[in-house]
C-alpha cells in the first residue's frame, strides 16, 4: 500500500514540475475537482489511512523495523505535500495576476513566500526526505529573490539587483545539478531536458535581467566596449535597448 502510494507521489510530482497546477483550471460545480492541487489533498487522506492501517497492525500484530517507521515516513511526506499545495497556491496567485494583466504585487507575493517558508522551515526533516527538502529549499530561495529583483529594479537599486539576480542564476545551476544526480537517474524526465517548471523559472530570470540591463544600460555600457556591450545584450532574453 506504501508502495503503491509512493508511485503516486512520483507521478504528482512529475506533474508538479511540468506545472500540470495550471491545468484543468476551469471545474464546473457538479464536476470533480481533478486539479493537481485536489491529487495532492487526496493523497494527504490516503496517508491518514496508511498510519493508521500500521497503528491497527501493530496492535495486532509485532511489526518489523520498517513498518515501524512509516508512520514517521507518513507525517513527513504530509508536511512536503503541504508545502507543495502553498507553493501551487502561490504559482497559481502569479498566474492570475499575470493574466490580468495587473500590476504584479511584488510585496504581497514575497509575504506569501515568506510564511510558506517559515511555516515549513522545520518540516519533512526525516534524512530520507534530505534531497527534496534541499530542492524545495532552492525553489522557495528562486523564487524569492527573482521577487526581491524585480522589487529592487522598481526602486532602480543597482546593486541589490545585481547581487539578487546572480543569487538566482547560482541557485539555478544548483538546482539543476541536484536534478540530475537525484531525479534522472530516475528517468523521470528523461522525455524532456528540463522540467517545464526550471524552464520557466529560467524564462523568469532572463526577462529580469534583460529589464536590468535597460534600467541600466548606461551604467553597464561604461565597463565596456560598445561592441562588447551590444555582443552582450544581443544574448539576453530581450534586447530591449536596441528595440
Amino acid at each position: 500500500m506504501f508502495s503503491n502510494f509512493l508511485q503516486q507521489l512520483a507521478l504528482a510530482e512529475k506533474s508538479y514540475m511540468d506545472i500540470g497546477f495550471l491545468q484543468n483550471k476551469q471545474k464546473s460545480f457538479l464536476r470533480k475537482d481533478n486539479s493537481l492541487r485536489a491529487v495532492y489533498e487526496y493523497m494527504k487522506n490516503d496517508l491518514k489511512k496508511i498510519e493508521e492501517s500500521c497503528k491497527h497492525v501493530r496492535g495486532v500484530q509485532r511489526d518489523s523495523k520498517e513498518d515501524q517507521r512509516i508512520p514517521n515516513y507518513c507525517q513527513n511526506i504530509a508536511q512536503f505535500i503541504n508545502a507543495r499545495i502553498n507553493l501551487i497556491d502561490l504559482y497559481e496567485k502569479i498566474y492570475n495576476q499575470a493574466m490580468t494583466n495587473k500590476h504584479m504585487a511584488y510585496v504581497d507575493i514575497l509575504n506569501a513566500l515568506e510564511t510558506t517558508i517559515q511555516t515549513h522551515h522545520l518540516g519533512f526533516t526525516d534524512i530520507t526526505l534530505t534531497p527534496i527538502k534541499a530542492v524545495f529549499s532552492l525553489e522557495c530561495d528562486i523564487v524569492q529573490q527573482l521577487f526581491k529583483a524585480m522589487f529592487e529594479l522598481q526602486k532602480l537599486q543597482f546593486l541589490p539587483s545585481l547581487a539578487l539576480i546572480h543569487g538566482v542564476h547560482t541557485r539555478l545551476l544548483a538546482w539543476e545539478s541536484k536534478m540530475q544526480r537525484e531525479t534522472w537517474k530516475l528517468g523521470i524526465f528523461k522525455n524532456s531536458p528540463l522540467p517545464t517548471l526550471y524552464q520557466w523559472l529560467q524564462k523568469l530570470k532572463g526577462a529580469v535581467l534583460s529589464k536590468f540591463s535597460l534600467y541600466f544600460h548606461d551604467i553597464l555600457a561604461n565597463q565596456t566596449t560598445p561592441t562588447d556591450m551590444r555582443h552582450i545584450c544581443s544574448k539576453l532574453h530581450h534586447d530591449y535597448y536596441q528595440k
